[in-house]
């Protein structure tokens, strides 16, 4: 694989901001600080005090900040905060986040920013804390400069402090966006005073320099052999194996040039290392002979790349160069390891995003006439009645239950059946009100018991599938059929012909008047073009007809011939006035009964759910397997890593398919060790 011109440039740069940002210049800097504080005892807007924020809503309201006129280019930041929490009708909790950035503008939708962090407030005001932020200032967008009228407004940063309380049911309050005087019926945030302060200086220069460049007195006395030791240790670890000695002096040689056209071992180093990050040995894995102890060194780049996503660790370096990584009790504590740590969760959202592809969630263009209280939407300027931007989604919500549920499963080493059905689900607040289910307060994800009548479980009635698998306006039975053959059976479905015309975008759309789905399909199919698709697509589609493009239970649809308006204020009044006219005219059950093939019928979801566990269970179990394996190794499976998946599968059969021990056996695996574990 070769890197273009462009691509080296755009490489070499981002080299440079890496080790302009570890490696600093010997004079202590200059510290940046700025602050502001709010007092409680006096009045503000919309019945709130001075210090109080209430529900993030827009411009101005739900959030205060503070901007920045000066900053570093580099360093580690720190703000600290002095909040508390105001609960009015019962509410214990209230979420407090930062962003930094730009300013966020709602009616036009412009702003760019960085989520710093946010805490869980459950003090009082007369009880409150101090929470502490940190971040790098290198990471944070920055507010260009701009001209107004004739005078120039300079570069900026903007933290901005926002109360995102959600319980589910912020749109039951709106009139048009939100009703901001609805903010004093809900928790806020008081927040005191806020310190900003960057970089921060405990010790200079800081730890990330002087890992690079590191105490020895060889530095004053023999500056060259200092530079050789430096660019050896920074290379075993960018190419996470031993270097070889020519390998070394040919960055040396570098480093000679670079010394003589710079003033500072520093600025030399810098430039030096920079080359080092943008090599081949650095940005691809890459075997550089057969040796077993260079293998070791693969393996435990795989593992951590693996698992983590970055590379490996002291711990796996110690275990490759003492030759002991390969053995299987090593591997197991090593894999349980890494699973355990928190470095692990970009594993779990990179390879649970890629399986199940809940991205394309976030790009179905909701109905929000027929689904008012789905989205939170901005009420003025140029964006009126679009999505909001700037705080958590419920979109936002169901990607990451999808992702912490998946997550669950393999730190608690659940077996494999669960993605199909289980006995919990992963929720915070909003999704719970969202799915119907009661006793579930806060922002915070956790694990939800599940009983027979909220008619979840498992993956196929998550709100990130059901979403992304639908119109926005309807559900999809062909979108959720082919996302249920590929994802969970592991078949590859072909895509239709170009000239085949597509399924209508919701039942009605492609009559003359509004039909059930099952008889749409039913029309489809009657299209020579279409059939033979249909016929093994539509069985698996139609048991989810219960569940709305919203991921809802809806066990009743309009007659044939009815169609569904969508809200409207004046007529509805209220959210629930929209309900009560929307349970007046959903009076047909729906159909959800198919033959699935070469199968028996089943009637809705629970009965596909029981087939599948009863009769697919070994495929779906492959499946995942061969998810892993091709996540883990980095490529596609070829015909010759069949064998190595039917042996995991019988494994995996004899362990109750836990799929925590299934990553194990993978990692363990000819195919992922390259036969080191059989040396």
């Amino acid at each position: 694989m070769m890197l273009g011109p462009d691509q080296l440039v755009r490489y070499k740069e981002a080299a440079r901001k890496a080790m302009a940002s570890a490696i600093v210049d010997p004079d202590k800097p200059e510290v940046h600080r700025a602050s502001a504080k709010w007092e409680h005892n006096k009045p503000g807007k919309d019945g709130l005090s001075k210090a109080e924020i209430g529900v993030y809503q827009g411009p101005g309201v739900g959030r205060k900040t503070v901007g920045l006129k000066s900053w570093p280019k580099t360093g580690e930041f720190r703000i600290q905060v002095k909040a508390s929490g105001s609960f009015p009708n019962g509410f214990k909790e209230v979420p407090l986040r930062l962003v930094m950035g730009t300013d966020l503008r709602h009616d036009s939708g412009s702003g760019v920013y960085q989520e710093v962090g946010t805490v869980h407030l459950t003090n009082t005001f007369d009880n409150p804390r101090v929470f502490e932020f940190r971040g790098r200032i290198e990471n944070i967008p920055v507010q260009p400069p701009s001209k107004n009228r004739k005078k120039i407004r300079p570069s900026s940063i903007t933290i901005t402090a926002q109360n995102i309380f959600d319980n589910g049911e912020l749109n039951d309050h709106r009139k048009s966006g939100f009703d901001a005087s609805w903010s004093v019926m809900a928790p806020r945030v008081i927040l005191q005073s806020l310190e900003f302060e960057a970089p921060v200086v405990r010790v200079w220069p800081p730890e990330h320099h002087t890992r690079i460049l590191f105490e020895s007195p060889l530095r004053k006395t023999k500056t060259g052999e200092y530079a050789y030791a430096v660019i050896k240790r920074f290379m075993s670890r960018a190419f996470r194996r031993p270097v070889t000695k020519d390998e070394v002096d040919h960055y040396y040689r570098i480093y000679r040039i670079y010394d003589a056209e710079f003033d500072t071992l520093e600025q030399a180093m810098r430039e030096t290392l920079a080359m080092v990050l943008i090599s081949p040995q650095f940005l691809y894995h890459m075997a550089v002979d057969n040796a077993a102890a260079t293998k070791q060194y693969e393996l435990a780049s795989r593992l951590s790349y693996f698992l983590w996503g970055s590379m490996p660790d002291k711990e796996l370096f110690d275990l490759a160069a003492a030759g002991k990584l390969n053995a299987r009790p090593v591997i197991e504590a090593q894999t349980r390891r890494l699973l355990a740590d928190k470095r692990a969760e970009d594993f779990f959202e990179n390879f649970t995003t890629q399986w199940l592809s809940i991205a394309k969630m976030k790009t179905v263009n909701i109905n929000r006439d027929l689904f008012p209280r789905f989205l939170y939407t901005v009420h003025i300027g140029a964006r009126l009645g679009q999505e909001q931007q700037f705080r958590p989604t419920i979109r936002d919500y169901m990607h990451e239950e999808t992702v912490g549920f998946i997550s669950e499963l393999i730190r608690k080493n659940a077996s494999v059946i669960n993605i199909v059905d289980s006995d919990f689900a992963y929720l915070n607040e909003p999704l719970a009100v969202h799915y119907g289910i009661g006793g579930v307060q806060g922002l915070g994800f956790r694990v939800v018991p599940l009983k027979p009548e909220h008619r979840l479980g498992g993956l196929l009635t998550q709100g990130s599938v059901l979403v992304g698998n639908s119109t926005g306006s309807a559900p999809h039975p062909i979108y959720r059929a082919v996302w249920l053959r590929e994802a969970i059976l592991g078949d590859e479905v072909k895509p239709p012909p170009a000239e085949v015309p597509a399924l209508s975008d919701s039942a009605g759309d492609s009559a003359d008047e509004a039909v059930s789905i099952k008889n749409l399909l039913a029309l489809h199919r009657e299209k020579e073009s279409c059939r033979d698709c249909h016929v093994r697509l539509d069985p698996w589609g139609v048991p989810f007809e219960r569940y709305s493009a919203i991921g809802k239970y809806q066990p009743f649809v309009p007659k044939d011939k009815v169609r569904v308006r969508g809200f409207k204020h004046k007529q509805d009044k209220t959210l629930a006035g929209y309900q009560e006219y929307l349970k007046s005219i959903y009076t047909e059950e729906v159909d959800a009964s198919s033959r699935v093939p070469h199968g028996p019928v089943v009637n809705g979801m629970q009965e596909l759910k029981k087939y599948l566990l009863k009769e697919r269970k070994d495929e779906i179990a492959e499946n995942v397997i061969r998810r892993l394996m091709t996540y883990g190794i980095g490529r596609e499976l070829t015909y010759r890593d069949r064998f190595e998946v039917k042996k995991l599968l019988k494994q995996s059969q004899e362990n109750g398919y836990k799929l925590q021990d299934l990553i194990i056996s993978i990692c363990h695996s000819p195919t992922f060790t390259g036969n080191l574990n059989r040396e």
